[in-house]
């Protein structure tokens, strides 16, 4: 739990090491405030030590998805937060047979040195890199070009460009190749 506990600290990202069943086997002393209602807690344990245990809870249809994955399989989401802030990117990814290792990336107000990392990765324009993140913070073409002060036409073809330099048909598809290659 430590050793989770200084990945969160170092780059803000959130990890549960879970079991095939649900059932959270490690997670940093974060994940409870920043996933809320995601986790429950206070379940009886089943692993025999009469404790408590923590499970995944939200989206049941989502986390058999995410529990799922095998080898080298990733399974990529995105979730509404329930503050209303932007979406919460979710990654899950194979341990061994038994486990699956969660990563939560929320929105973040560190922006320029993500539109740069964007940038040198699929040659995007600031101003198309600076898009993308409004997108993947939850933001609609009508509520970015609002907060630009550009037209909805401007931002349309800001995406369009995005989706084209991605190699992605829709925002899922481009913010997925994203989250694969950035997260």
């Amino acid at each position: 739990m430590a050793f989770l506990d200084c990945l969160a600290q170092l780059d803000g990202r959130i990890r549960l090491v879970v079991d095939r069943d649900g059932m959270i086997v490690a997670r940093p002393r974060l994940a409870s405030s920043l996933l809320g209602n995601m986790i429950g807690d206070n379940q009886p344990a089943s692993r025999g030590n009469g404790g408590v245990a923590s499970r995944i809870v939200a989206a049941p249809r989502l986390a058999d998805r995410l529990l799922r994955v095998r080898g080298d399989e990733t399974e990529i989401a995105m979730l509404e937060r329930a503050d209303g802030g932007g979406p919460i990117i979710v990654r899950a990814s194979a341990i061994d047979d038994r486990h699956v290792c969660i990563l939560f990336l929320m929105a973040s107000a560190k922006r320029s040195g993500r539109i740069e990392e964007l940038g040198s990765l699929f040659g995007l324009t600031a101003c198309e890199a600076q898009v993308v993140l409004d997108m993947i913070e939850g933001r609609s073409p009508a509520a970015i070009a609002d907060r630009r002060g550009n037209s909805i036409h401007t931002i349309r073809a800001h995406i369009r460009q995005c989706h084209q330099k991605i190699g992605a048909k829709t925002r899922e598809e481009m913010l997925s190749r994203i989250a694969r290659i950035c997260l």
